[in-house]
């Protein structure tokens, strides 16, 4: 019996593993083009993603998005990925600040809230 649950603790471990490690590539691929799609968001949509170096200021801009609209920004750092709120002007475009504390690539994508989120644009990178 000990057996059979040190093998399933195991299988779930491996399986949460593989699904972040999924996650993460399937993020970082998405985090160095820019594209642009729906949700109020006119064809000429985007991003980007500027520093002047590690231990600096992270600006992440974006215009061409629906006025007044609240949207997910996940981003994808040298530690890892989360996510934050942009919300957009009465001109469609936004500011988020952060810092970028190491050095290594950094990118972001704009996504809609909601059960039904979709992407938006995806920001082009900086590397610091």
């Amino acid at each position: 019996m000990f057996a059979f649950l040190s093998n399933l603790g195991r299988l779930g471990v491996t399986i949460a593993v593989l699904v972040a490690v999924a996650g993460i590539l399937g993020f970082t691929t998405l985090g160095m083009q820019l594209v642009a799609s729906h949700h109020n968001a006119t064809a000429s949509a985007a991003c980007a993603a500027s520093s002047a170096g590690a231990g600096k200021a992270l600006v992440i801009s974006g215009h061409g998005f629906a006025a007044n609209t609240q949207y997910l920004l996940y981003t994808s750092t040298p530690a890892g990925t989360g996510a934050t709120t942009a919300t957009t002007d009465g001109t469609g475009a936004f500011t988020v600040n952060s810092w970028a504390y190491w050095s290594g690539a950094y990118g972001a994508a704009v996504w809609t809230p909601g059960g039904g989120s979709r992407l938006v644009a995806t920001c082009s990178g900086v590397t610091v």
